[in-house]
């Protein structure tokens, strides 16, 4: 039985549209406002931020690519795409994080002057923006808009760092290391969160039966229904960390209804996402 919800995948591609149009905005902003300021800080997130456009922008195509239903050549459909997506954008973030980590920790050895009312002003602007980001994707189930989010939350941090650093060296020249090292933190930030994103998407890539699927709880819900005598050889694996596909090998009593029995064996997985099941008869 296969069930098509690229619903989903839907919404998940309006988000994205959406925050890579707010993304390619806001670096003109960060651009123009790092050159100048000369905030390690800002400049550091002009590589960050021209990354997060790139990665949206990536996420966005292949959220499309996964609506697409199936054919010949991809029968189970193009959902995975989407986990591809994740990967590609979650490994693009930690280089770029390494990338930011290699430009600040030099500088706080070696510490520059900054415009820090300059940067006061551009890290309202991009609160501004990236809180919009993170308020439009904060309720996305794929793995692509969770990497996206964690990508843009980091960002409002980010931002929220750079406004206070912005305030403390108003008020205090004699801290100008500061702009680095809240450079490193956020870096550090991104690599653990984007990390932890990169090792879920591989776990589906992988087959890992999904975290959300209780296969115990799973056997005895099917083995309560009337006719059924046993379960052999269940495997389940999610198509994009949402949906899933299921085999299981099923020792009926023919006696009883049996396209009955197979539809109460679909209710009970339908609960758990899961939108492809083969089921075998014994």
């Amino acid at each position: 039985m296969r069930i098509d919800t690229h619903s989903h995948h839907k919404k998940a591609g309006e988000n994205l549209a959406f925050v890579f149009f707010m993304n390619l905005a806001f670096n003109i902003i960060v651009i123009t406002g790092g050159l100048a300021t000369n905030s390690m800080a800002i400049l550091a997130d002009c590589i960050h931020d021209f990354a997060d456009t790139i990665s949206i922008a990536l996420a966005w195509a292949l959220e499309r690519v996964s609506q697409k239903d199936s054919t010949h050549n991809y029968s189970y459909g193009y959902q995975r795409f989407s986990i591809l997506g994740a990967v590609i954008i979650s490994v693009f973030v930690i280089i770029m994080a390494f990338v930011i980590l290699s430009e600040a920790i030099p500088r706080l050895f070696a510490p520059e002057g900054v415009d820090a009312e300059g940067m006061l002003v551009i890290a309202i602007i991009g609160i501004i923006f990236k809180s919009i980001s993170v308020y439009r994707l904060h309720k996305g189930e794929t793995f692509n808009e969770k990497a996206i989010l964690f990508h843009q939350l980091g960002d409002v941090f980010e931002w929220v760092a750079i406004l206070i650093l912005s305030v403390v060296l108003i008020f205090w020249d004699g801290a100008p290391y500061l702009d680095p090292f809240v450079s490193i933190g956020i870096a550090i930030w991104l690599i653990f969160n984007l990390g932890r994103n990169l090792y879920k998407s591989l776990e589906v890539l992988l087959q890992k039966t999904p975290d959300n699927f209780d296969v115990d709880e799973f056997k005895h819900q099917i083995l309560a229904i009337d006719g059924v005598n046993s379960l052999d050889d269940v495997h389940i694996w999610s198509l994009d960390g949402i949906d899933s596909v299921m085999t299981v090998k099923v020792d009926v009593d023919f006696k009883k209804d049996i396209e009955n029995i197979k539809k109460e064996i679909y209710d009970v997985s339908i609960k758990y996402h899961v939108v492809d099941i083969t089921i075998e008869i014994l």
